[in-house]
């Protein structure tokens, strides 16, 4: 159980590096200041050995879980849903404290995100110590959470192969039940106006590949690439779920299908929309994005309407 307790410790702990940066100050001139740095605990190539080795932690622990009985496994199943949530709630704190573009971040912004409730967090300085937060801690911290997320759902899946299945602890009926899991479907006319909408975020080649997934929910063969926030393209889909436009799923299933179908570009580097991302978003109650791309209006009939939010809409065509 040794390789099991030194991930589920690594995966939840933060390892914050005090450094040096030289910021603007005024229109000419330049100071230096001290910041937090995570970027050792990220997926970035200089970063790579943190993801080998919680990679090789993750695959360890997996070997410790086979020779537990099934209320041992059980317990285990109960600590990494723990840490599930956990995660869960760090992405709606994360939502709920974003800033406008350009905005200063305050040196209580990661005990705003609850970071050092959450997890175990070290180096982390009192707040008289006037550390400064900088976009690039706020987007590395939030590529090390994705980076734990996949880790702690890869050893989850392991998991649940261990468990016996239902039809294992229950006697067998003589009609079996039928599995049934959703995929999201759009109202008549709903799935063409989102693509008018959408598709200057995405690239022409992209472009081709997205209408025949909304209209018919045709596999793609890449994520395909929204050029744009990520919670912009999560809020397009919950406005359309909650109106009533898109149906045949839960928003579980729905968080699932973007996940799979859907990444997005930021700072020129493809970023992969987690479901525990996506959760905090769609199913929680996380503010709603600042920046929407499309608005759904109910209408003096009682239906409801798509409509672009024209000073958000862009477009990626030309490259």
């Amino acid at each position: 159980m040794k390789h099991l307790k030194k991930f589920l410790t690594r995966l939840q702990t933060f390892e914050l590096r005090l450094v040096q940066r030289h910021v603007p100050v005024g229109p000419l001139g330049h100071r230096e200041v001290t910041v937090y740095d995570l970027r050792h605990a990220t997926h970035y190539d200089e970063a790579a050995a943190f993801e080998s080795q919680l990679r090789l932690l993750s695959q360890m622990a997996a070997l410790d879980l086979l020779p537990l009985h099934h209320p041992q496994l059980q317990l285990v199943l109960h600590q990494l849903t723990g840490i599930e949530k956990r995660f869960r709630a760090f992405w709606v704190n994360f939502h709920n404290n974003a800033l406008d573009l350009g905005a200063p971040y305050p040196t209580a912004y990661l005990h705003q995100l609850q970071l050092p409730n959450l997890f175990l967090v070290h180096n982390l300085q009192p707040l008289d110590a006037g550390i400064a937060i900088r976009e690039e801690l706020v987007d590395d911290l939030a590529e090390s959470v994705k980076l734990r997320e996949a880790m702690l759902a890869s050893l989850l899946l392991h998991l649940q192969t261990l468990l016996p299945t239902p039809e294992q602890q229950e006697p067998v009926s003589d009609v079996p039940p039928k599995p049934v899991s959703g995929t999201p479907r759009f109202v008549d006319g709903v799935a063409e106006r989102l693509f008018d909408i959408l598709k200057g975020y995405f690239s022409p080649e992209d472009q081709q590949q997205l209408l025949p997934l909304l209209l018919e929910n045709k596999g793609v063969t890449s994520p395909l690439l929204f050029h744009g926030n990520g919670n912009q393209l999560a809020d397009a889909f919950k406005q359309l779920y909650e109106s009533n436009l898109l149906v045949g799923c839960l928003k579980g299933e729905l968080e699932t299908w973007i996940s799979r179908y859907f990444a997005y570009v930021y700072r020129r580097q493809q970023r992969t929309l987690p479901q525990g991302y996506l959760a905090a978003l769609i199913s929680s109650n996380a503010k709603p994005c600042q920046s929407p791309i499309l608005d759904v209006r109910k209408q003096a009939d009682g239906t409801y309407a798509v409509f672009p939010v024209l000073r958000t809409q862009k477009n990626y065509t030309i490259p």
